[in-house]
């Protein structure tokens, strides 16, 4: 694989950036923006939980940047809804996104039980911030940014809008727009280990040289591909065939325990073992072996196979040449197989091996990043990363200091950990301060939602059920030809007559949604108190997003601790394992994220709480453009400024 040089970003570069932002600004036409998205940032949940030692550029860009006091997500404050919202500069109710998974419009072709991804860019009614530019002549990249594609347009009495469908697809067609996604499926990672898939003495390799030493080895699939790896010597080839020669190779190492400064990331992955998929298109997987001893045990980790859609195949060869393989996400879920973890008794192997693939994912998107940047040469370049939300989705739980039964040595000895991936957090925010400082460029920073422990599950669809507006089947299924109300879980979605398989005519449902609450209301935990604490309905063109053609009838907040699920049970709710999530009312002030600007000209101003739906505006005006079609969020760029 062909690579350059990459920037080695230090967490010291806070130390060079302290110079005053009040120069003067370039002319619109010639300004540049990147407009980044860091996946669950929280402004006050960093400051209060994360190491300070472990965050310098991050605390040093909120110091000196623009920043206002929060920003509100959509409600329900999820990835897909928010970022919808983000990107487009208009709530869910407006852009047809409203969670992470969703049913789908038009209501007479979907049931309430039929759902589709709300990542999926054919959900989206809206224009996003990336076709806005590209419409209006803009060099632009897209990066890996949510729901990225061709958005669907649906018309809320039905059908698709297809004078939007051809607009964006000339935009989307322009050679000036470089769009890059590499969250459109495929396999995920794994950990193998001799215990679960035991070495046996190799046979049949053909170029790996005298067998000097035993050699053994292993083969497993990875989608439809049969992969085999070959253990000598303290390291592994691993192909597609038996052969050496078109191997990659990855040596032994224990989990990496060196800080981060002063060396490179994931230093001890192979190089990419390329794929081909279909279409022409290609992924590349990485390895990492942890564990080789001489009768064959082994600990061989495997990244994901995710493949990049783009709307210029032409281009694409340069960006993986350049990048590698696509690595959009941590393997958390590694941790499972990877040892004991610390709540546990663990040692913090398990967390460390975890952190590793955390550095593989920010490399990734670093390398990528900066090809975009130098290679492009964009006006504006829209990024999305997505480590905090990994790393607090996993985390937050035990150190948030509000669950009952952590210990403080547990909390502690996990927050080491978490703040060392948060500071792969910061290494990827200094790396795009970097390249937005070197070309005079604009970085705007915002977010999706915040975080918040959770240690407690709650099923609102069981309420329903007790409260005869939900039935099931003999297999425990929804039965909707006796059903009434369905939760999203998030929201609550009366089963109208509009709908496939809907039974609430028009005139009953007031009525419907009356006993929805009431049976809400009367939902209590196991020491008696309530549990859900907001209720709120949808009012036209209601400002917080909720509602809508693809939205629901009742939204609800919840009591500490608890959080959503949609499964049906003989409880109300259940305790579970300590962990991190979003979701909740948006008006909450833990589920805001950040909205922060820092540039030419614009630094060190605290703005009241803003929106997200505030961020696609405010990139446009300094832009000098339009913002997108249907936004409903407000510019802050004047207030921005520095004085």
């Amino acid at each position: 694989m062909t690579r350059y040089p990459i920037m080695v970003l230090l967490a010291g570069l806070a130390a060079g950036c302290t110079s005053s932002p009040a120069v003067r600004q370039p002319e619109a036409s010639s300004r540049r923006a990147i407009f980044v998205s860091f996946d669950a940032m929280n402004q006050d949940r960093a400051r209060r939980t994360v190491d300070p030692a472990a965050i310098p550029n991050l605390l040093a860009f909120f110091d000196q940047a623009s920043c206002a006091d929060g920003a509100r997500p959509m409600w329900p404050s999820l990835t897909a809804a928010s970022h919808a919202a983000l990107w487009t500069g208009t709530y869910g109710n407006v852009n047809g996104v409203v969670a992470n998974t969703m049913t789908p419009l038009p209501w007479a072709d979907f049931s309430l039980t039929e759902t589709q991804s709300g990542f999926d860019a054919r959900q989206l009614e809206s224009e996003p911030i990336w076709i806005a530019a590209a419409r209006q002549g803009r060099r632009v990249v897209d990066h890996h940014g949510t729901q990225t594609g061709y958005p669907g347009h649906w018309l809320p009495g039905g059908g698709r809008d297809t004078a939007a469908m051809r607009r964006d697809s000339a935009a989307i067609a322009s050679p000036e727009l470089f769009m890059v996604n590499g969250y459109t499926g495929g396999s995920d990672p794994r950990l193998l280990t001799s215990s679960r898939n035991p070495s046996h003495p190799a046979q049949g390799w053909t170029n790996v040289g005298p067998p000097d030493v035993e050699m053994w080895e292993v083969s497993w699939t990875i989608g439809r591909d049969s992969v085999f790896a070959l253990f000598r010597g303290g390291e592994a080839l691993i192909g597609r065939t038996r052969d050496g020669a078109t191997a990659v190779r990855v040596r032994m190492a224990p989990p990496e325990q060196a800080p981060l400064e002063g060396r490179p990331l994931a230093r001890y992955f192979s190089d990419p073992l390329w794929f081909p998929e279909p279409g022409g298109r290609r992924s590349g997987v990485y390895f990492r072996l942890w564990r080789l001893d001489p009768d064959g045990g082994y600990e061989l980790y495997q990244s994901g196979r995710n493949a990049n859609w783009t709307n210029q195949p032409q281009v694409i060869a340069g960006y993986e040449s350049f990048v590698g393989g696509f690595v959009g996400n941590s393997a958390w879920t590694i941790m499972r197989d990877a040892g004991p973890p610390i709540e546990r008794g663990g040692d913090g192997s398990a967390e460390l091996k975890y952190l590793e693939t955390a550095e593989l994912e920010t490399r990734q998107m670093m390398r990528g990043s900066e090809w975009a940047w130098k290679i492009r040469n964009p006006d504006l370049q829209v990024e999305y990363f997505s480590l905090a939300d990994d790393l607090d989705h996993s985390w937050f739980g035990f150190v948030a200091g509000t669950v009952p039964g952590v210990s403080a040595e547990t909390a502690r000895k996990i927050n080491l950990m978490r703040s060392r991936g948060w500071a792969l957090v910061d290494r990827r925010l200094a790396g795009l301060r970097e390249l937005a400082r070197g070309s005079n460029a604009l970085l705007v920073v915002s977010g999706d939602h915040g975080m918040r422990a959770i240690w407690w599950l709650f099923y609102p669809n069981t309420v329903l059920r007790n409260a005869g507006l939900l039935a099931v089947d003999g297999n425990g299924r929804i039965d909707l030809s006796r059903t009434r109300a369905v939760a999203n879980p998030y929201f609550i979605t009366v089963n109208r007559t509009g709908r496939k398989a809907g039974t609430v005519p028009p005139g009953q449902v007031d009525r419907v949604v009356d006993s929805v609450i009431a049976a809400l209301r009367g939902a209590r935990g196991p020491d008696g108190t309530p549990i859900v604490t907001e209720i709120r309905r949808p009012e036209p063109n209601d400002t917080l997003g909720i509602g809508g053609p693809a939205g629901g009838d009742v939204y609800f907040g919840l009591a500490p601790g608890y959080y959503y699920s949609a499964a049906i049970t003989d409880s109300v709710s259940t305790g579970r394992t300590p962990a991190g999530n979003h979701g909740f009312p948006s008006i909450d002030p833990d589920m805001r994220t950040v909205l922060c600007a820092i540039g030419p000209g614009v630094g060190g101003q605290r703005l009241p709480t803003a929106r997200v739906i505030d961020a696609a505006p405010t990139v446009s005006a300094w832009l000098g453009m339009t913002p997108p079609l249907n936004a409903r969020g407000r510019s802050l760029l004047e207030a921005m400024r520095a004085r």
